[in-house]
């Protein structure tokens, strides 16, 4: 009885617990591929490249540090290879699902044996790739890894509407305490960061781009804060959404700088992306696609047509999330979290830990910080430009 519900997917309980338990079990799934990614990443690669016959051409480089390195490298490659196709294959199957009655229902919230072997199935089966296909791979990864920092944002500012939201609608005096104490601290924070950065990113005038970096950030959050002023604009605004979001581009700058490799800009001291604090860089990149992955599913009810409903006896006839764009954000976050491991394909490194660092890595985070920003002035200002557009806002 118990292995035909999970296998079969016969699980008696309600949908909603269902999708739950689909959530954190690719949740969890994901995240526990990331930190074994990042094991033998570091710790396995010697073994890699001597034991599995499509490491072979890591095996002929010369030097020991080379080998491991670029066995560790292949690894996060076809890892992130083999959840990207899982998890494009479950886009696929589950396009479009909206309907709790559809049989395509239990392909991402039921069947939970045959899930989880084919998900080690393909895992297992993407480590004896050739490894020519690895390349191309890499190539897609950087433009699919910009999606999900797309998603991210996107994600992000949905999350910091909802907290501000929350926090007008208790219009208590505690309430009102966390609003102005948080705007204080993420205002503050922005600045913090940014003095950091100067001191250690511009110790000279001849540092041109990182003091560019830096001051248009400083540009940016008081565009942020002047949005606020807007007449007409969304009534969700305030303080704490444009302070927050202003802390989070803050420090996408400084990490972007400090993934720059090591030039004069770099002052004695500074912190850089190796050694504890690439662990570190990690675990928030972790962090951030675990927020992501698990916010997408409320997310997409707005996104994609859901919104606030009514408590009506239909919402039984509809699937609590969106299964396809949920499977989107994962197999995003793949690509990304490969980017992640091999330094965005870029850097010849040899370091263990040493994440995050190149130019491609500096550029992709100074922009998505760009990006972020223009994201939410858009969100803040478009009810004024948009006068005949419903946005939802409350009165």
């Amino acid at each position: 009885m118990c292995l035909s519900m999970i296998a079969c997917g016969g699980w008696d309980v309600s949908l909603r617990v269902r999708f739950t338990v689909a959530k954190w079990f690719y949740l969890v799934g994901f995240t526990a591929t990331a930190i074994a990614v990042w094991v033998l990443r570091d710790y396995g690669g010697s073994f890699l490249a001597r034991e599995v016959s499509s490491f072979n051409v890591c095996k002929e480089l010369p030097d020991t540090a080379d080998v491991r390195s670029c066995a560790g490298k292949q690894v996060a490659l076809r890892v992130s290879f083999a959840n990207l196709v899982w998890f494009g294959l479950h886009f696929l199957v589950c396009l479009l699902l909206k309907r709790a009655d559809d049989p395509r229902v239990d392909l991402h919230a039921g069947l939970w044996l045959w899930q989880l072997v084919t998900w080690l199935g393909t895992l297992i089966g993407f480590m004896w790739m050739p490894a020519s296909a690895l390349y191309g791979y890499s190539q897609f990864a950087r433009y699919a890894s910009g999606i999900f920092l797309i998603l991210q944002l996107v994600l992000l500012v949905n999350f910091v509407y909802q907290i501000n939201e929350w926090l007008v609608e208790r219009d208590t005096r505690a309430a009102w305490a966390v609003l102005i104490g948080g705007a204080a601290i993420t205002f503050a924070g922005g600045l913090v960061l940014t003095g950091i950065t100067y001191h250690y990113y511009a110790p000279a005038g001849s540092c041109s781009l990182n003091i560019f970096f830096i001051t248009w950030n400083l540009v940016l959050g008081l565009v942020l804060l002047g949005v606020l002023f807007v007449p007409g604009r969304a009534s969700t605004a305030g303080l704490l959404t444009s302070g927050a979001v202003w802390l989070y581009c803050s420090y996408l700058m400084y990490s972007a700088l400090a993934s720059e490799p090591a030039n004069r800009c770099m002052r004695a001291g500074g912190v850089s992306a190796g050694g504890w604090v690439g662990v570190v860089a990690f675990f928030i990149a972790l962090a951030a696609v675990i927020y992501s992955t698990l916010d997408a599913g409320t997310a997409s009810r707005d996104m994609f047509g859901g919104g606030k409903r009514e408590a009506t006896g239909d919402d039984s006839d509809e699937v609590p999330y969106r299964p396809d764009f949920f499977h989107v954000v994962f197999a995003t976050a793949s690509c990304y979290l490969a980017m992640l491991f091999t330094n965005w394909a870029v850097s010849q490194s040899k370091t263990a830990f040493e994440l995050d660092r190149g130019w491609a890595s500096t550029w992709v985070k100074i922009v998505s910080s760009w990006v972020c920003a223009l994201l939410y002035g858009w969100t803040v200002i478009a009810p004024a430009i948009l006068k005949d557009r419903d946005f939802g806002f409350p009165a």
